[in-house]
């Protein structure tokens, strides 16, 4: 695994962090005041966004005629969260709605021809997408053939022509004018509530369905990693104690699985909801996700979110065993700048995250496909400058299909072209990346002298909080630290417990091999993250290791 260059953006320790970390990320005046204190009235006009008033509309007209209305999900965290939030709305104004959430190996992803033929058939006139369709022109072609009429809610990049739907509400759209782009599938599915509530609830049922949504919205904006700025943090700033105190059983029961801290925070979500959430869709189906987000009791809840803790430990075995496939095959691409690599027993389901695995240790935009007869699709991840969704429109000729975004993006092909396209991916990052791209790269707020790390020194930094994509957790180092004991942790000696003079523990999480190199007495240099542990009731800081080195 490539080591990072470490990048001091401060040299000196400072003085007043929460100015230093405010200045470091490019914020003053006004808009340093609405960082820290984010604010719902921060919110963007939903109707800003393109064709918001058409969807408005035609849901109206849904509800005046009682048409029935089928919400067309993903199976993600972000499109389950998406799929439930709108059918709740719906469903609370006394719509007929239905959803549908297709099944990630049976029918692939996003609206198809195939997918509206299903819904079709069940006598709903009225499709709205969550988290899908930007791009599923010849499924909304088919459903207007159909005597069916499309909503679109996506986020997902606009490569080509827009579908021909009665509305297509996107931020990403090619002509949009809305001030913030990356929200999340969600976020969009959010918007398009804001609009429509206030039109098809009285006015307290509005606001209040409003403020408590705000737990799935979190739930899914955190999942799909969208940066937490602008909207996106207002929404998570506000949504994190919503999720903490959920009148939903389903989250309740999930928290209950997860054994998750009531004070929830970002890293809770991304490590421990959204994992099991996922899992429905990556092992099984999402349905099973949906009927836990909508169980009307605990009673209901509890085995719905057992079964998820099951598919998640069978999901990490799972993954652990196509990492393992995958990593053999990467290896003889060490030398590229795209790694790609297919085997027709890669598990469909958890492509992307051995794409994310692969390209973390080699630092370079990797793609992972599973080969199934004469075709092959699956999932890429980049790392950062490199943009997927662009390079895969680029090369569309060897393709059936492909989009997403620029970090994570996903595709389909004949197998035949898997080694064309291998080779065309190869030389369109050698072209684009350069030397500095291809380098790792660690950036360090500042370096820390001991003392200043105590609860207060964190709290101060939780004034920037929430922290996740686009706002990531500081990274500090001490150097020239005493080390005065070092073990492993884990079943398989994974993780690395590094004990210092006068500091806190410290944890480096897959950083067990790096035992043998530390010797009691000796001293390094660290990077870290800070952290509160909390255990049977006593509370203290916990640094969560970067990268170490010996000190020079």
């Amino acid at each position: 695994m490539l080591r990072p260059q470490w990048h001091f953006l401060s040299e000196e320790p400072p003085t007043d962090i929460v100015e230093l970390l405010l200045a470091q990320r490019g914020l003053a005046g006004a808009e340093r005041d609405a960082f820290l204190h984010p604010s719902l009235d921060q919110l963007h006009d939903p109707f800003g966004l393109p064709d918001m008033e058409r969807a408005v509309a035609k849901l109206e007209w849904a509800r005046t005629w009682q048409q029935p209305v089928t919400v067309f999900g993903d199976y993600d965290c972000d499109g389950v969260t998406s799929t439930v939030l709108l059918y709740s709305l719906l469903k609370q104004a006394g719509m007929q709605v239905d959803y549908h959430v297709p099944h990630r190996i049976d029918d692939g992803y996003g609206l198809t021809e195939a997918g509206v033929e299903k819904v079709h058939a069940r006598g709903s006139r009225l499709i709205v997408t969550v988290d899908n369709g930007i791009s599923a022109n010849a499924a909304v072609a088919k459903a207007n053939a159909l005597g069916m009429e499309i909503v679109i809610t996506d986020h997902h990049k606009q490569e080509g022509e827009l579908p021909p739907a009665a509305a297509v509400v996107n931020p990403n759209r090619k002509d949009n004018e809305y001030p913030f782009r990356a929200i999340a599938g969600v976020g969009v599915a959010y918007k398009l509530c804001c609009a429509l509530a206030p039109r098809i609830l009285p006015a307290g049922d509005a606001d209040a369905f409003l403020a408590e949504a705000l737990d799935l919205v979190t739930l899914g904006t955190v999942a799909d990693m969208v940066p937490l700025v602008d909207e996106n943090r207002v929404l998570v700033a506000h949504g994190l104690s919503r999720v903490a105190a959920t009148k939903r059983a389903g989250i309740q029961a999930l928290i209950e699985q997860a054994r998750a801290k009531r004070e929830l925070d970002p890293a809770d979500i991304g490590f421990k909801l959204a994992p099991r959430i996922n899992a429905a869709g990556r092992m099984e189906g999402a349905d099973i996700a949906l009927e836990l987000l909508l169980a009307p009791d605990l009673a209901a809840a509890r085995p719905l979110a057992e079964k998820l803790t099951g598919l998640n430990a069978k999901r990490q075995v799972e993954t652990a065993r196509c990492e393992e496939l995958a990593l053999d095959l990467a290896e003889a691409q060490a030398g590229d700048d795209f790694i790609v690599v297919w085997h027709p027993e890669m598990h469909a389901g958890v492509m992307g995250l051995v794409a994310s695995h692969i390209m973390r240790r080699f630092h370079r935009p990797t793609l992972v496909l599973r080969i199934d007869g004469d075709a092959a699709g699956g999932s890429a991840r980049s790392i950062p400058g490199y943009d997927l969704s662009a390079a895969f429109d680029r090369h569309k000729a060897l393709l059936d299909g492909g989009g997403g975004h620029a970090m994570a993006a996903g595709c389909h092909l004949p197998a035949a072209n898997l080694e064309p396209l291998r080779a065309a991916l190869v030389a369109d990052a050698s072209e684009r990346l350069t030397d500095e791209m291809r380098q790792p790269l660690l950036e360090i707020a500042a370096p820390l002298e001991v003392g200043r790390l105590n609860l207060q020194f964190m709290a101060q930094l939780e004034r920037l909080a929430p922290f996740g994509q686009g706002n990531l957790a500081p990274t500090f180092a001490l150097l020239g630290q005493e080390v005065q004991s070092v073990r492993t942790m884990g079943r398989d000696s994974d993780h690395l417990r590094l004990s210092l003079a006068r500091c806190p523990d410290a944890i480096g999480w897959g950083m067990g091999e790096r035992a043998e190199t530390l010797l009691p007495g000796g001293r390094v240099d660290i990077a870290f993250r800070l952290e509160r542990n909390r255990y049977k009731g006593r509370e203290q800081l916990q640094l969560l290791l970067q990268d170490l080195k010996p000190s020079e």
